[in-house]
């Protein structure tokens, strides 16, 4: 966990540039009323030459002055998404990550019951923990990280360490904090789709540009000669409706603002990574990329811009009445699109920074935190992520396991933490140990094999499901088997044939499996080991340890616990 230098510094930041941005809006109050007058000067008074240049100069200096301090609120927005990812950290930190927006509950498949089993996605899931990623590509990246194995070279680990100890990649953070919450499900082939072509010009579009150029001639004719300056206002209505009936186009009718947020965002991003100073292969490649990617985000942000400016319409009737604005965007689209190259690529390497920096998260916020190694499967001190003050156990896998031990003393959650830290070494992330090492192993579950009424399944045909996709699994793969309480939805005689049945065949097929149950007639199956989890009792009450230990457990709790419950 690293120690955050500069969380004070920033607070004083952000109240300077707040000063700063209190005066400009006060400048752009009073320039804005100066422009105001000078219109109506213009429309109402005589001498319509000396206003109308008065005007258009006090217009064109508001313009410039907006321009010119627009940066200052862009560093403050900037200052305060900074604030805001020191603040999740520190939730992090907290365990208080349930209180973050995206818990991932749409990537949950169905039919990979190790994603709610191990609390990959949904509430309080290890993805609501994980996450900074913003973008729909980061997304689908750090939802394949966790469910997938992740096979990368030395480098890849390398860089999320690093990221897990520098401070300043919590600007690239900050940045991505710009993405809008619709980032993540937007439609990138619809904006793909809208450069591929241009806009097939038709000679009906000459009719707005035939206005405009009148419009231009007879403004000359006002100023010089004194012609009736109301006659410009049937020229103004000329010019909009002539481009509204003449310039209809599929390009127009696409929501180009939110395409525009998102390529400012990432054109924002862009400039956060060329300054990392992380030097890692990996890190080096995609500021390579990004400077090169830049130039056509930066040509695709200005065309969007324009089109997007086309949304707001006040903006859009005053525009198209003065200038004939579609004409010209339809000239400027054009000619931009020309040189815009597909970035789909660079957008696949913005969403594996975002995957890494979120596997970075175990090291950033927790205290014990180690980068695996391949071997054994074995973890020292290893703990559940998302518990506040899990108990660390140390457990080598060898083989098939038989866990028993006494209701709440622990057993799932550690198959739980087990999963997890499987999940993460499959990912070539950060795993939360002392140290962990393994092998890259495909993880099946049956933790919450539960009826479905809805379905009509039980609880027993559910776990044959999920028995059967693990029976297929094991035929060509080693696998990391995680059973809770095996069969529990059929009765003993039954339930324990079955599970011998299947510990022989999971032996059979060399596989690591922990099996956990309360039949004690399991412990005796041949080529497991025997493991498990007990409790103590002091002045009437009941205490756990959590520690798992060798051999089988030789205490029961269930009368205690329905004593205490006042039941019996």
């Amino acid at each position: 966990m690293i120690e955050f230098k500069n969380e004070e510094k920033l607070k004083n930041e952000i109240n300077r540039i707040k000063t700063i941005t209190n005066i400009i809006s006060l400048g752009s109050i009073i320039l804005a009323l100066n422009v105001i007058v000078w219109a109506i000067c213009f429309i109402t008074l005589d001498n319509a030459l000396l206003y109308g240049i008065v005007f258009g100069v006090s217009f064109l200096v508001f313009v410039i002055y907006l321009f010119s301090t627009y940066k200052f609120y862009k560093e403050l927005a900037h200052k305060n998404n900074l604030k805001k990812v020191y603040l999740s950290h520190n939730l992090r930190r907290n365990k208080e990550y349930s209180k973050f927006f995206d818990t991932g509950s749409d990537l949950i498949e169905k039919e990979d019951y190790k994603d709610s089993d191990l609390d990959l996605f949904g509430k309080n899931s290890l993805f609501q923990y994980l996450s900074i990623a913003k973008t729909k590509y980061g997304r689908l990246k750090l939802k394949d990280a966790l469910t997938t194995t992740n096979k990368k070279d030395k480098d890849y680990t390398d860089t999320i360490y690093k990221m897990a100890n520098d401070e300043n990649i919590l600007n690239v953070e900050a940045t991505l904090s710009q993405f809008k919450n619709e980032s993540k499900t937007l439609d990138y082939d619809t904006m793909y789709t809208i450069f591929e072509n241009k806009i097939k010009f038709k000679p009906i579009f000459i009719l707005p540009l035939l206005s405009f150029i009148g419009t231009i001639v007879y403004l000359i004719l006002v100023l010089s000669l004194g012609f009736n300056p109301y006659y410009l206002f049937i020229f103004g209505i000329a010019n909009f409706i002539l481009c509204k009936l003449c310039l209809i186009n599929d390009v127009f009718g696409v929501d180009s603002t939110k395409y525009f947020n998102l390529i400012e965002s990432y054109y924002d991003l862009s400039n956060e990574i060329i300054n990392l100073n992380i030097d890692t292969k990996y890190i080096t490649n995609l500021k390579e990329e990004s400077l090169k990617s830049k130039i056509h985000i930066k040509k695709l942000k200005s065309t969007l811009n324009i089109l997007s400016t086309r949304k707001n319409i006040l903006f859009n009737i005053i525009s198209n009445v003065l200038f004939s604005f579609d004409f010209f965007v339809i000239l400027l689209f054009n000619k931009k699109t020309q040189s815009i190259t597909n970035l789909k690529d660079y957008f696949n390497l913005v969403g594996e920074l975002e995957c890494m920096m979120s596997l970075a998260n175990i090291g950033m916020d927790n205290e014990i935190y180690c980068i695996p190694t391949l071997g054994e499967t074995k973890g020292v001190d290893m703990y559940h992520p998302l518990i506040k003050n899990c108990i660390p156990n140390t457990f080598n896998l060898s083989s098939g396991v038989i866990l028993t031990g006494s209701n709440m003393s622990g057993k799932t959650t550690f198959m739980r933490t087990l999963g997890i830290c499987q999940t993460l070494f499959n990912a070539c992330g950060l795993v939360p140990a002392k140290s962990f090492s393994s092998n890259y192993l495909d993880i099946y579950t049956s933790l919450r094999a539960n009826d479905m009424l809805q379905e009509g399944i039980s609880t027993f045909y559910a776990e044959i499901l999920r028995m059967k996709k693990i029976n297929n699994a094991i035929k060509d793969n080693k696998c990391l088997i995680l059973i809770d309480e095996i069969f529990k939805g059929t009765n003993a005689k039954d339930r324990i044939t079955a599970s011998l049945k299947v510990i022989e065949k999971l032996n059979n097929n060399n596989q690591l499996f922990i099996i956990t149950t309360h039949d004690f007639e399991l412990c005796e199956a041949e080529g497991i080991l025997n493991y498990h989890f007990n409790e103590e009792y002091n002045d009437d009450k009941i205490s756990f340890d959590y520690q798992i230990k060798p051999g089988k457990c030789e205490t029961k709790n269930a009368i205690y616990l329905l004593k205490m419950a006042d039941i019996i």
